[in-house]
């Protein structure tokens, strides 16, 4: 047994017994980490210590090979993201991100995952409103690729073939993990893009969210399908439905 101080993303937390939770937090040396915590609810009901799902926080605890739970002593709120809350897509956007890194049941640390959820969650809480799509659609696709799970755009997942980026339309296909050619397409589902909407999915993979991005609702589906396919094929994302309401809301403004 050993004690361990890190500092991680509190993803989830739910009720074990009249006076424990159990959490789970994001860190970057073991990836998703479950921890029993004794005695939290009663010190959050007296005003001590109170904690929000998302905040950054520090931890204390003893760590066990081969069990299930570790066993948290200490939790101080390093920054509070209880902003978040403000309105629907800023909460519902986080709660999906946070749903893509619990559906892959992470166990290996990755600091680079860590620090790329860390800033998807400061952007979503200090960005403009009209930002906040393409802020949260970058974070997925972005989330995604350090999972291991980056769409191909280049070539034709089915045959290889270099694609043709004048192609009026081409087919994405998520199960098949990305755009297809036109000859490969043709018998396949999935969404047909234009080049504006591949140029956008591009620059949301890198990290760029476009200026004034169009179809954000489009680009949402893509993004769930495509994270169904590779991380939850039997379980769909709960915050999905609420997602796309926020957006709808957003884009309506």
């Amino acid at each position: 047994m050993s004690t361990v101080q890190e500092e991680g993303i509190l993803l989830r937390s739910h009720p074990y017994s009249e006076s424990s939770r159990v959490v789970r937090i994001l860190t970057p040396e073991r990836g998703v980490l479950p921890l029993m915590a004794r005695g939290l609810r009663r010190r959050v009901e007296k005003g001590e210590g109170g904690v929000d799902t998302f905040d950054q926080v520090r931890i204390v605890y003893t760590f066990r090979s081969g069990r299930d739970l570790q066993t948290l002593t200490e939790l101080d709120v390093v920054r509070s993201r209880q902003g978040l809350g403000r309105d629907l897509v800023r909460f519902a956007g986080a709660s999906l991100l946070a749903e893509f890194l619990l559906a892959h049941a992470l166990e290996e640390g990755s600091p680079a995952l860590s620090q790329e959820m860390e800033g998807a969650l400061d952007l979503l809480l200090d960005r403009p409103l009209e930002q906040v799509p393409g802020v949260l659609l970058s974070a997925g696709w972005r989330l995604l690729v350090h999972l291991g799970f980056a769409p191909e755009l280049g070539r034709c997942v089915r045959c290889g073939a270099e694609l043709d980026e004048e192609a009026p339309l081409l087919r994405f296909s998520a199960g098949q993990g990305g755009l297809l050619c036109q000859g490969c397409g043709g018998d396949s589902a999935g969404s047909r893009l234009g080049p504006g909407a591949r140029n956008d999915l591009r620059s949301l993979l890198a990290g760029r969210p476009p200026e004034g991005l169009r179809g954000a609702l489009v680009h949402l589906a893509l993004l769930e399908v495509f994270a169904l396919n590779h991380l939850a094929p039997n379980r769909p994302f709960q915050s999905v439905a609420l997602v796309r309401a926020g957006l709808g809301s957003t884009v309506a403004r």
